[in-house]
């Protein structure tokens, strides 16, 4: 394929704690990239696993690709203090987030990004589709779903107020939205994604939203380990606050008047979002809990698939 105009560089932000078994996976589909013209920056946050150590040995074996390893101080801070010390230290034009157990799609994933880039000149926020897996407890796709964004994703009533699909990573962002507003993640805490995306939206000019019509991420959802399939009191507690916030935005002077209303639609819809979280606890506990019973039935399915294959040979 031939290759776009790579004039722009992307930042790649990975924040990354007790990922061993996926965070390879994730920086070969960054390196595969076509598109060339980016850095990928890793940050440890004190993970007690091998995650640091595979990391430090993949890019000493890949001297010629812009990997950078960084560590959060002292402690575990969560992904929001490990993702604003990959903005302080980017230097690309756009930014775009990966989670350690997540990978860019195929090979064409920057420069799908990058020609959608070209094609709408000036863009700010960059909406992008991702394909969702349904993991077992064994690691097997279960099932494959996609999200593909639509023009009203580039609304920022819609986006502000009742869009709830997908996170940080399911954009790609002008780095000069982050630094030019003073916008990053809040420490320490769970969900820290999404008032930081509700300002990026919020100073993004209307005219400057546009989608990616490509699948560019491949979001991975395992029972017991991604943050919604591991539901709690406390991370409810959490949800709860995060609402509470949201709906302080306005009087703070962090989301402009014109969307007061969106944000109360957002809070009012925050209860949907726990029978999300129920329905993944749900979903956990059934492969979890019973995984003879989930073997059985998938053993049944192969035998007989494999014996319907047979009578058409």
């Amino acid at each position: 394929m031939e290759k776009e105009n790579q004039n722009k560089k992307f930042t790649i932000i990975i924040p990354m704690h007790n990922a061993e078994e996926f965070i390879l996976a994730a920086l070969e589909s960054v390196k595969n990239q076509n598109f060339e013209n980016y850095e990928c920056i890793v940050i440890d946050d004190h993970s007690q696993d091998k995650s640091k150590e595979l990391v430090k040995k993949y890019i000493a074996s890949n001297p010629n690709i812009n990997f950078k390893l960084y560590e959060t101080p002292t402690e575990k801070w969560g992904p929001g203090t490990a993702r604003n010390i990959g903005l302080n230290h980017s230097i690309g034009d756009y930014v775009i987030f990966l989670d350690a157990d997540d990978e860019l799609n195929d090979e064409n994933s920057l420069e799908n990004i990058s020609s959608a880039i070209d094609r709408n000149d000036l863009v700010e926020v960059l909406i992008l589709g991702f394909q969702r897996k349904w993991r077992d407890r064994h690691d097997n796709v279960l099932l494959t779903t996609t999200f593909k964004p639509k023009e009203k994703h580039t609304d920022k009533h819609y986006q502000i107020g009742r869009n709830n699909e997908g996170t940080i990573w399911s954009g790609c962002w002008k780095k000069s939205l982050f630094d030019n507003n003073k916008i990053r993640f809040p420490e320490n805490t769970l969900w820290e994604d999404l008032i930081p995306k509700l300002e990026l939206f919020n100073v993004a000019k209307s005219d400057k939203i546009k989608i990616c019509g490509y699948s560019t991420h491949k979001y991975n959802v395992r029972p017991g380990k991604s943050i919604g399939t591991t539901p709690t009191i406390n991370k409810l507690k959490s949800m709860i606050e995060l609402h509470k916030k949201c709906a302080k935005l306005v009087s703070e002077g962090k989301i402009d008047a014109q969307y007061e209303k969106d944000i109360k639609t957002r809070v009012r819809n925050s209860p949907s979002l726990a029978m999300w979280m129920a329905g993944m606890f749900l979903y956990t506990e059934l492969l979890r809990n019973i995984p003879e019973k989930v073997d059985k039935i998938k053993n049944k399915f192969c035998s007989k698939k494999a014996k319907v294959e047979d009578n058409e040979r």
